[in-house]
């Protein structure tokens, strides 16, 4: 219940009945939100950012044990898993929508992301 923030969990038997609340506000943060910092655009003229398709938290790597699928100054292509994003239980590979070098990873290891939230920034390869 922690873990999803839930204040109230309700079940009957006859008749089936499931309720279920979210906190309203949460004494204690269950993960770590990081809003993505903006990027002035004079910084990044021509970085294209790869978007989480999904709210999830997100994962770097296919699991803790394991390194990130890509890093900083990796070359990658379009269609390569550049991470993975847990959503009701599933994890969900997050390929890069084209080719480039990864220039800045946006999102922290093990944080939730909204959809539409910038994961990374490509830059054309030359």
């Amino acid at each position: 219940m922690d873990r999803y923030q839930l204040q109230t969990l309700e079940i009957a038997v006859g008749e089936t009945r499931i309720h279920i609340e979210r906190a309203e506000t949460p004494s204690a943060p269950a993960v770590a939100v990081v809003q993505p910092s903006a990027t002035p655009a004079a910084e990044t003229p021509n970085w294209t950012p790869i978007e989480a398709p999904m709210t999830g938290m997100f994962y770097r790597g296919p699991s803790p044990s394991e390194p990130p699928y890509v890093e900083e100054g990796d070359l990658v292509y379009e269609g390569q898993t550049i991470g993975l994003i847990e959503a009701m239980k599933v994890f969900n590979e997050v390929p890069s929508p084209t080719t480039g070098i990864v220039r800045r990873i946006v999102a922290q290891n093990a944080t939730l992301v909204q959809q539409g939230d910038a994961l990374m920034l490509l830059e054309p390869p030359e």
